[in-house]
């Protein structure tokens, strides 16, 4: 009797004790619509990336930044500024996964109608933006673009979900914001006066890993970037699907509003990403690194490299 129940309990160490254990990998982004395929295939079809990715949509890239900095995550979906401006500021010693997307005409500068006429003149301007190196890009590419005396600039500290309030309200004069936000201010009035489509393959979407974590789990995040997310993407580009319809509610937009929206960026899968790491991010890396510590983020740019095996 004695030895039958070693033999069983043998077994089923065999069958229990000896099955892969998954650590978890926390990926982190914020309320993006680039972001939003993944977050709406991680709702609704877990089974299709890899066992033990938990993916998290925060309110801001600062509540990203805290998670990534206290190794509460260690992926993250940034975009290509604030990747660089946090590896060149901290020892997180990051590398670059997947291209996501390039915002044509996503990220944008908009003013309150009745302020127009005051652009020209030499008056203070109030812009609301959110505290992070992708507004501060954005801002400091605007106003270099439309020669506009940055001393004229009053900086108003506004979370995402306050852009819309705070130029309805009249607390600022132009905002500094992204889809769906400048979807939603351009339909209540606010004009556009600067986007990225002036600054073509300027402002990158990627999935940025911190280095140590990329050794660790490599095969299992090979596989999220790209059939996970080519998966993903397939479904949030097809009206109807389930991916599709979740990402109406988790952007508040209708389905021709997200449509619209979605038009105003260039996605990448998983091969056009490639593509991309190999032959241009150099050439656009240093061009964003450039502007960023001309904008004072840091002094020196640090190399943040494509992951190992990414590119093979």
């Amino acid at each position: 009797m004695k030895r039958r129940f070693w033999v069983i309990s043998l077994s089923i160490f065999m069958v229990f004790g000896c099955q892969p254990q998954h650590d978890p990998i926390n990926v982190v982004g914020n309320s993006w619509l680039g972001y939003q395929p993944f977050y709406a295939q991680h709702k609704l079809n877990p089974e299709q990336q890899p066992q033990g990715i938990h993916i998290t949509m925060l309110v801001s890239d600062i509540s990203v930044v805290r998670m990534l900095t206290n190794q509460a995550a260690s992926v993250a979906m940034l975009s290509l500024d604030n990747a660089i401006s946090l590896n060149s500021r901290t020892n997180l010693d990051l590398c670059i996964a997947l291209a996501m997307s390039s915002s044509d005409g996503a990220d944008a500068v908009l003013a309150a109608p009745n302020f127009l006429p005051e652009l020209s003149k030499d008056g203070p301007i109030r812009v609301g933006m959110e505290d992070s190196a992708l507004a501060r890009y954005v801002v400091s590419r605007w106003i270099e673009e439309k020669s506009i005396d940055e001393t004229r600039l009053q900086r108003h500290i506004l979370l995402p979900t306050g852009h819309i309030s705070a130029l309805k309200n009249n607390d600022v004069d132009v905002i500094a914001t992204y889809a769906p936000f400048t979807q939603i201010l351009a339909e209540q009035g606010a004009e556009v006066i600067f986007s990225s489509q002036e600054i073509p393959d300027e402002i990158i979407d990627t999935v940025v890993v911190r280095q140590d974590a990329w050794r660790l789990h490599k095969e299992r995040l090979l596989s999220f970037i790209t059939h996970s997310w080519d998966t993903a993407l397939r479904e949030a580009q097809t009206p109807d699907s389930d991916v599709f319809k979740a990402m109406m509610k988790l952007s508040g937009l209708s389905a021709t509003e997200l449509r619209t929206t979605m038009a105003q960026l260039k996605f990448y899968d998983s091969q056009t990403s490639r593509e991309f790491l190999a032959t241009r991010y150099t050439e656009v890396s240093n061009i964003v690194s450039s502007h960023l510590a001309e904008a004072g983020l840091f002094s020196t740019p640090r190399s943040l490299p494509v992951c190992e095996g990414v590119l093979e």
